[in-house]
This record gives C-alpha cells, sequence and structure tokens, in this order.
C-alpha cells in the first residue's frame, strides 16, 4: 500500500482515533474503578477498627504480663488470576484476607494485633485516616478512639498492595485492546477497501480510454462520486469534440491548399514550356495571384491555431470609432472603391477588449460586406450603446446574398454560389472565436435589400477610465 493514498491515510487515521478513544475510555474507567476501590479499602479499614473495638469493648481481654494476644492470619497461595471466583470460594481463605493489619492498645499498652502486623506503622493518636511512611513504605492507616474503655484500635493497609489491585484492573482494561486492535485494523481495511472500490473502478475505466474510445464512463457510483464522472464525462465530451474539429480542420485545411498547389504547380509547367511573351507573362500572374491566395489562407490558418490556444485576453478600454476607420484604412483599395460606405457612429461607445482582435474582428466582417456586396452597392455601419452597457455594431450589405445563416462562421463554409469570391471561409470563424474570448454575440440575418446584416455585441468598457489612444 502506497503511504501517499486515501486508503493509507484513512487506515492510519482510523486506528489512531479508535486506539485513542478506547484508551482514553480505559484510562478513565482505570481511574473510576481506582478511586472506588480506594474507597471500599477505606471503609474495610474503618469497619474492621469499629468491628475489633466492640469486640474488645465486650470481651475485655486479661493483660497476659504486657504479652499480646496475635490473632493468625490464614496463609493462602497466591494463584494469580488463573482461578475463577467460584473456585476461589472452595478454599478456606482468601488471598486478599490477609492484606489488612490491626492492633489494639489499651492503657497504652498493646493487647492485641494480627499476625501480619509485625511491620505495622507506629499508630496516629489521632481519630480518623493517616498516610504514614515507615521504612521506605506507605501506609493507609485509621485509627479508632473508644474513651470509655481508654481503647484504641489501629487498621492498616500498604499503599503497594492497593496498586496492586490497580494493576489487575488497568490490566483488565488494557487486555481488551490489545487484543481487539488487530482484528479490529483488519477488519477496517476490509470495510476501507471495500468502500474504495467504487473509486478504484472509476480510476481503471479511465485509464482504459484512448483516443479512439472516448465513449461516456457509466458505473452505479456512490452520490459522492457521480459529480466526479459527470465532470469526467463531460471532458470526454468535450476531448471528442475538439478531436473531431481537429481532424476536420485538418482536413478541409487540406482540401483548400490542395487546389492553389495544383494551380501553383500547373502554371510553373506553363511557364517552363512556354515560348510566347504573352503565355509567360500570364503564367506569371496566376502563379503570383495564387502565391497571394495562399499565404492568406496560410496566414488565417495560423491565426485561428493561436485563438484556440489562447486562453487569456488583456483587457482595455478601445474606442470604437477610431478603431473602424483603421480597420476600413487596411481593406484593399478595390474593395474601398468597390461599394459605399454609410457610416453611423457614435463616438461615445468605448469597448472592453483587446484592440489588436477587436481589430481583425471589424476588418473581416468589412471586408465580407464589400466582398459579396455588388459593384457600387451599399455597406452601412452603425454603432449604438445599448441600455445593458452592451455596445451593439451593425455591419450590413445589399445584393444577392445566398448563405444559410445557421452555418455561417463555420471552418470553411462556403455556398456554392459564392465559390468564385476570393477566400477560403475562415474569416467568419476567426471573427466568432474572437467575439467569443470577448464574451460578446454574433449573430446573421438577412435584410429586405437581399444582403446580410452582422450584428455584433460586446461588453462596453467601464466609465471612468483614461481612454488611452489607438495603437
Amino acid at each position: 500500500m502506497a503511504i501517499n493514498s486515501i486508503k493509507f491515510y484513512l487506515l492510519l487515521g482510523i486506528n489512531l482515533l479508535m486506539l485513542g478513544a478506547l484508551s482514553l475510555n480505559a484510562y478513565i474507567a482505570y481511574n473510576d474503578a481506582l478511586h472506588e476501590l480506594n474507597e471500599i479499602y477505606d471503609a474495610e479499614l474503618a469497619r474492621s477498627a469499629k468491628l475489633i473495638s466492640l469486640l474488645l469493648s465486650s470481651n475485655p481481654l486479661p493483660l497476659n504480663e504486657g504479652q499480646p494476644v496475635v490473632v493468625a492470619v490464614p496463609h493462602v497461595t497466591d494463584m494469580g488470576e488463573t482461578m475463577t471466583a467460584q473456585q476461589e470460594r472452595l478454599l478456606d481463605g482468601h488471598k486478599y484476607e490477609g492484606k489488612i493489619a490491626f492492633q489494639a492498645q489499651q492503657h497504652g499498652q498493646l493487647i492485641m494485633l494480627s499476625e501480619n502486623a509485625l511491620q505495622f506503622p507506629t499508630p496516629q493518636h489521632e481519630a480518623g485516616y493517616h498516610e504514614i511512611t515507615e521504612h521506605g513504605t506507605l501506609w493507609v492507616t485509621f485509627s479508632f478512639f473508644v474513651p470509655e474503655q481508654d481503647l484504641w484500635v489501629f487498621t492498616a493497609q500498604r499503599v503497594d498492595i492497593r496498586e496492586e489491585m490497580g494493576e489487575h484492573i488497568a490490566q483488565a482494561q488494557v487486555r481488551p485492546i490489545l487484543f481487539m486492535m488487530l482484528p479490529l485494523s483488519l477488519l477496517i481495511y476490509l470495510v476501507i477497501k471495500q468502500v474504495l472500490r467504487p473509486l478504484n473502478l472509476l480510476q481503471q475505466h479511465v485509464a482504459d480510454k484512448t483516443p479512439e474510445q472516448l465513449h461516456e464512463i457509466q458505473l452505479a457510483l456512490p452520490a459522492e462520486l457521480q459529480p466526479i464522472q459527470s465532470a469526467i464525462n463531460s471532458l470526454l465530451q468535450r476531448i471528442r469534440h475538439y478531436l473531431q474539429q481537429e481532424k476536420r480542420f485538418i482536413a478541409d485545411a487540406s482540401h483548400e491548399l490542395r487546389t492553389p498547389l495544383s494551380i501553383l504547380q500547373l502554371h510553373a509547367q506553363n511557364l517552363s514550356t512556354a515560348k510566347d511573351p504573352n503565355e509567360v507573362t500570364e503564367a506569371i500572374f496566376a502563379i503570383t495571384e495564387g502565391s497571394k491566395r495562399m499565404s492568406h489562407l496560410v496566414n488565417q490558418l495560423l491565426s485561428i491555431a493561436r485563438l484556440d490556444h489562447l486562453e487569456t485576453i488583456n483587457f482595455n478600454p478601445v474606442p470604437l470609432t477610431p478603431l473602424l476607420h483603421q480597420s476600413l484604412a487596411q481593406l484593399p483599395p478595390l474593395l474601398l472603391d468597390k461599394v459605399h460606405w454609410q457610416l453611423q457612429l457614435d463616438d461615445s461607445c468605448l469597448l472592453h477588449g483587446d484592440n489588436a482582435l477587436l481589430q481583425s474582428v471589424l476588418r473581416n466582417v468589412l471586408d465580407n460586406a464589400a466582398k459579396y456586396s455588388p459593384t457600387d452597392g451599399n455597406v452601412q455601419v452603425t454603432t449604438r450603446v445599448e441600455h445593458n452597457q452592451q455596445i451593439c455594431i451593425l455591419i450590413s450589405n445589399n445584393g444577392n446574398v445566398a448563405a444559410d445563416t445557421s452555418r455561417l462562421g463555420d471552418r470553411f463554409y462556403r455556398h456554392q454560389q459564392h465559390q468564385q469570391v476570393e477566400g477560403a471561409g475562415l474569416g467568419l470563424s476567426i471573427v466568432k472565436h474572437i467575439i467569443a474570448l470577448h464574451q460578446g454575440q454574433l449573430s446573421f440575418m438577412r435584410n429586405d435589400r437581399g444582403g446580410l446584416d452582422v450584428i455584433m455585441t460586446l461588453p462596453a468598457a467601464p466609465r471612468g477610465n483614461v481612454t488611452p489612444a489607438i495603437q
């Protein structure tokens, strides 16, 4: 089992908690039992002293020339804890019977003592309990005085004997813990292993996934693991969609590059065999135009590749009106002169986004608007601030635009009627991606002039910011 694993930490943590709880319970039980045991011993000392004083008061002993009466104590072999209580009751005494020693003094003379009182501590002639240390041994004593008889009765018990009883109690508390730790730990391990089995099963299913097999995982998992399974399935779906998109992109890009390459190859062959100067000029012109088209296509492919790997952008306040003028200035002169530009601009529009990316958006949309308009057609550009702190940009043209508005923005999508128009169908895809990065919206709609309306909604910059100059 790996040390850095959930199973190891669960097993270690639960065992430590269990050991700590059982040890604390045993400690509390031991102290409570020891306290009760001391009270029983103290009560036994007092009861023994009072019983002896009552016997001596009822039947006084004759003083036998200073020789006290010695009470025998039965000697029972200590069999440890091997005998049961029933077996111990069959003996003629009990091994704990000699744990208490006593002495009786009358008129200052020792008259009676127990056989085990040879090392009895010096009595305290003061009624009550006392702790006396004599010859390195600690005793607990009880003194009882009968004034009418001038009789003192002393009972005593060694503390180490009491501790011996405490050790037996402690062993009785600790022994079950020691015996149960191993089977409980094994049981806890089996339970943890069974509980974590769905997690191991989920891990195995994820590990078995290949790029060709990205189907969703459907396992009967506990409620805690179901969100993880849903997140993994969502990730697999996005990966599958991304791979399909990349395959389609590679296929479309290969198709788009194959045509201009074939044209370049054909014209290069014609150029190598051409003898007429007009044919040479025509071939050179075709190769030049084909190279420009390929260069434009490669640049757009690189732009899409960069956008696909772009995670964050730099948001800055960008004035919209100067940005539109700069974007128009970057269009080819032929497109600028092809249509009539009608601008209705709100100079207060201040976008919140990246200047270079937004300029790419406007340049592509304006380029398409002019490219798909008839000669001397009209392209209208309108900007306004919406009530919800959004800026709306409407670019509209006229003519006979044939396109499926639901597919506009897809990579390499071009309607069959517009195949003769220069381009590869990547411009609006770039626009769609950039607007999504800016958390804006892009929509297409046919207008009553036979053209297309491109509606872009982008977030406005917070007011109060310093308006930077367009770079």
